[in-house]
């Protein structure tokens, strides 16, 4: 069996990152996908820059976790601002132009 600590950093934090890409699609959650992001980021760095500390390694993977965690429920809550509600739906407003008028028409006739 391999020892999994035997590994190189940049490995680990693309094992890390394929993890949480793999918990992301079966829960949607933007968290695990923010984090996914910041291990692939720093599985990057330490593949160009071996021998990192681990302390730092940590730091970057917080943050830009933390920074696309938050950017993508930003961009998420003004999607869904910007969406119409599906109950605000007038069906009135579905129906011909000719039939809302003569709708209106038997409505006033009504209140006569």
């Amino acid at each position: 069996m391999m020892d999994l600590f035997a590994l190189p950093d940049w490995i680990i934090w693309g094992l890390i990152a394929a993890a949480l890409l793999a918990v992301e699609m079966m829960t949607t959650a933007y968290v695990a996908l923010g984090f996914a992001i910041g291990a692939a980021a720093v599985a990057l760095v330490t593949y160009f820059v071996p021998g990192l500390h681990i302390f730092v390694q940590g730091l970057i993977w917080a943050s830009v976790g933390l920074a696309v965690w938050l950017g993508l429920s930003r961009w998420n809550s003004k999607r869904h601002k910007s969406r119409k509600d599906i109950n605000d739906f007038d069906p009135l407003e579905s129906l011909p132009r000719a039939d809302r008028m003569r709708r209106d028409e038997m409505k006033q006739k009504e209140h006569e």
